[in-house]
């Protein structure tokens, strides 16, 4: 691409940006709500208060999570403690899905 090419390439862009402020700059004058400006982004109301305890579902979710990492570190141990490590992770998630039990259909 030489320089001319270049420069009028440049100018065009400019141009063509110009003009759709301009558009832009019209629609707001008068108006016109369809315009090609996006609506604001408001947050929604429902949103999850971070302060709060996770839901049932975000917490078994995590725990079956727990869960399933343990069970892959059981898997690498030497067959003489795999078992008893397996029995520990499955009584823990028994446990954990016991505690959650109260929050379990708990719509805020």
């Amino acid at each position: 691409m030489n320089t001319r090419t270049g420069c009028l390439l440049a100018l065009l862009t400019l141009l063509s940006a110009c003009a759709r402020e301009d558009r832009v700059e019209t629609a707001l004058e008068a108006g016109d709500s369809a315009g090609d400006i996006a609506p604001p982004i408001i947050a929604p109301d429902d949103a999850a208060d971070p302060a709060q305890p996770p839901s049932y579902e975000v917490s078994i979710a995590s725990a079956a999570a727990d869960h399933n990492k343990a069970r892959e570190r059981c898997a690498n141990q030497p067959e003489a403690v795999r078992t008893q490590c397996e029995l520990e992770a499955n009584s823990t998630f028994a446990d954990t899905e016991t505690s959650l039990e109260p929050l379990r259909g708990n719509q805020q």
